[in-house]
């Protein structure tokens, strides 16, 4: 099984995104390191399920020590370990407390997949003002009985995510 976390971030100017969890999942579904494989995390609150697809952007890392988060919008269900090279949208700026009360960043990158046969990306620049409260109200909702906290600040758009991308890859990088 390959080496998922480190996958190129970028191809032709496009980020990829493995899935961790499809669209549809009643639980989390994370990428084990030391085994490469993707295992049963925990469960959702009674009654939701992951709205899209999500995942993580290889060869980056972000201030939990984790490769940085990624969902991707779109009508159809993936599977763990599908890699989708996608459309940046923007991000969702995140700050996290964990159950023992330490606070970092842990910001939501949102995607569009690629469309390969398409001569101009299909996805806008940005994350449209209805679905920003929906999958806020989703992340909201998610770490309920987790101990952990979060609070939003901000939405950013894509070249400002597309930085925050590179900073990731530099702090994956420099941990090589």
């Amino acid at each position: 099984m390959p080496d998922y976390l480190k996958l190129p971030t970028t191809t032709n100017g496009l980020v990829r995104v493995v899935i961790e969890t499809p669209r549809g999942a009643e639980a989390k579904i994370a990428y084990d390191r030391a085994t490469r494989t993707f295992g049963y995390v925990r469960p959702l609150p009674v009654g939701m399920t992951y709205p899209y697809d999500w995942g993580f952007i290889p060869s980056t890392l972000g201030d939990d020590g984790d490769p940085l988060d990624g969902l991707v919008i779109h009508q159809a269900a993936s599977a763990p370990g599908i890699v989708i090279k996608c459309d940046l949208l923007g991000a969702l700026r995140v700050k996290q407390k964990d159950s023992g009360g330490e606070a970092l960043r842990n910001d939501r990158y949102v995607f569009s997949p690629h469309r390969e046969d398409a001569a101009e990306p299909v996805a806008a620049d940005r994350v449209p003002d209805d679905l920003r409260r929906e999958i806020e109200q989703f992340f909201l909702s998610s770490v309920l009985g987790t101990g952990k906290t979060i609070k939003f600040k901000g939405w950013q758009n894509a070249d400002e995510a597309r930085r925050a991308i590179k900073k990731g890859m530099k702090a994956f990088a420099a941990c090589k």
